[in-house]
């Protein structure tokens, strides 16, 4: 009869991984000689080692060769090697689309300053009108319609049939 960690240690587990393994039929044959040591049987130590033998069997590498354990190895390097061409491609992008986006701010600001030239020249244009409208306005006479025309003809209008 061995121990847990004897057990353990011959495996080259845990002696938790060891007493996951025990059954509930198992947990009552324990003959407990000192308080804190767990003696197991050597059926129940037969069983122990086979279900651990049976889970390496079961784990992906375990039965992989070296020529299969080079092929995986080449298929993760060439997906790596496809991952980094393809940061570099994005990159590569990403610095198109910042000169792209650079360019079209310069010609927005061109843009902007050729906006503000033609509207100081609109306004420019618009005080010039306004400015010719205004001399036109008091260089010529004023017409009063209760003046005598120049002519000399009086204006009539139709309540004043008298005149």
């Amino acid at each position: 009869m061995k121990t847990i960690k004897q057990l353990a240690e011959e495996i080259g587990v845990s002696k938790t991984a060891v007493r996951k393994k025990f059954t509930p039929e198992m947990k009552t044959r324990f003959a407990e000689t000192t308080p804190g040591i767990i003696y197991i049987s050597s059926e129940d130590e037969e069983y122990i080692k086979q279900s651990f033998s049976r889970n390496e069997s079961e784990t992906e590498f375990s039965n992989i060769s070296a020529n299969q354990f080079s092929e995986v190895s080449k298929k993760i390097s060439d997906q790596f090697a496809i991952t980094e061409t393809l940061i570099d491609m994005l990159k590569l992008e990403l610095e198109f689309k910042n000169r792209q986006i650079s360019d079209l701010t310069a010609i927005i600001t061109i843009k902007d300053n050729q906006i503000l030239e033609l509207t100081a020249s609109l306004n420019t244009a618009q005080a010039l009108h306004a400015g010719t409208i205004q001399k036109q306005l008091t260089d010529s006479k004023p017409i009063d319609e209760n003046l005598p025309a120049e002519d000399g003809s009086h204006m009539r209008r139709w309540w004043q049939f008298w005149k």
